[in-house]
């Protein structure tokens, strides 16, 4: 366990309590991801309502989020080892809430983009902190399950909170939800109070040796990432497009079974100690994962489709953990928050160029041709992978 005031030698097993605020924390993450949650199925018609904008609006309004949050992350890295996780987690948090909150006072397009910016940066640096915190906290033979935390908590958070945001706007309007939304995530300050706080030893100290070059074991688990990213934008973003044009109900079933699965592999992971960290074994994590999003693009029926889901969650249930291994295990501890923090905006990088490129093929060969070329480009991730994999040395 590691204390507040010093560094403790990384031990061969994690104990229990810190366990526990490695799970305090992830949840902490969580409540912190609900005012953009809870506000994903209210903002569009309050910007085409009240607001008077268009598509071309909603899609700036949106959009700003993401880009300040991508920017941050990095930085907040850089920031953590001056700081702290819990300084960043409440700082940003206290930012979110105030933008969110003011989200009613907002009286034009341009006023509502500020405030999004605003809540970009906010969750930027409070996902960066609750990322690289529950880590921290934790012995080597625990480091891979808290890096699948952060993801866990907020598939169930954006599961939860999108239905649970469409409720509240038609119980209590559109005003009071985004009041709601906004103080839900103080909760997660007096949570960052209670967990105690790994602080780093001086520069001169030496924690530990590099297994690999810095950037290099950074830079390919990151670009592996970017690849596999693709398959969860190819799910999330036209898997119900895609039965859509088929004529048939119900393809939210198909991202229903992606994110289950994932979540569910995630819990079991508590007890079921194995990590993909051979390169044979994240190749098949990969080639699951391709097998998956081809057999959604190539089916004709739901059920195939449904099972493609699966194939892909099941695939991308470690691959994300893995690779965060992979940066973990390659920088010094003093280098590892701004390490994790990039290596975690590359995701959204892949998200990103994944649906706007994927959309492409899509309107040109059809949704078909567009989940091949998706499952191509997470083979071209899983020999990125390989390599970062015989870089780290890990296993």
């Amino acid at each position: 366990m590691r204390t507040e005031t010093e560094s403790a030698p990384e031990t061969e097993s994690t104990d229990k309590r810190s366990v526990r605020h490695a799970l305090v924390i992830s949840l902490a993450g969580g409540l912190g991801y609900l005012p953009f949650a809870l506000t994903i199925p209210i903002l569009p018609l309050y910007v085409t309502g009240r607001l008077h904008g268009g598509p071309a609006e909603v899609g700036a309004v949106i959009t700003a989020y993401a880009v300040t949050s991508l920017l941050s992350r990095p930085v907040s890295g850089a920031l953590m080892n001056r700081l702290g996780a819990r300084a960043l987690t409440i700082g940003g948090t206290t930012l979110t809430t105030l933008a969110t909150v003011s989200y009613p006072l907002a009286g034009s397009i341009a006023e509502l983009i500020a405030l999004r910016l605003l809540v970009g940066v906010g969750m930027g640096v409070m996902l960066a902190a609750t990322g690289v915190w529950p880590v921290q906290l934790v012995a080597k033979d625990r480091q891979g399950w808290a890096l699948g935390l952060g993801g866990t908590v907020n598939y169930v958070a954006i599961g939860v909170g999108a239905p649970l945001g469409t409720l509240l706007e038609h119980l209590a309007g559109t005003a009071t939800t985004f009041v709601i939304s906004g103080l839900i995530a103080l909760l997660v300050i007096p949570m960052a109070l209670y967990v105690p706080e790994v602080r780093l030893p001086p520069k001169t100290a030496r924690t530990g040796i590099d297994n690999s070059p810095a950037l290099l074991g950074t830079a390919l688990p990151s670009v592996a990432l970017i690849f596999t990213a693709f398959g969860f934008a190819a799910v999330a973003s036209f898997a119900v497009a895609k039965f859509d044009d088929l004529g048939i109900a119900g393809g939210a079933a198909v991202v229903t079974a992606y994110s289950l699965t994932v979540v569910l592999l995630r819990i079991a992971g508590t007890w079921i100690r194995w990590e993909a960290t051979r390169p044979v074994a994240l190749a098949g994590l990969f080639l699951v994962e391709a097998l998956g999003v081809a057999l959604i693009g190539l089916s004709h029926g739901l059920v195939v489709g449904v099972i493609g889901g699966v194939l892909t969650g099941v695939g991308m249930w470690q691959i994300y953990p893995v690779l965060g291994l992979f940066v973990v295990r390659s920088v010094s501890e003093r280098r590892r928050a701004t390490a994790l923090s990039t290596f975690g905006a590359c995701f959204t990088v892949g998200l990103a160029a994944g649906s706007g490129s994927l959309g492409l093929v899509a309107q040109t060969a059809g949704y078909q041709a567009m989940f091949l070329v998706c499952a191509a480009c997470i083979g071209l991730g899983l020999l990125v992978a390989v390599a970062a994999a015989r870089v780290a040395r890990i296993g």
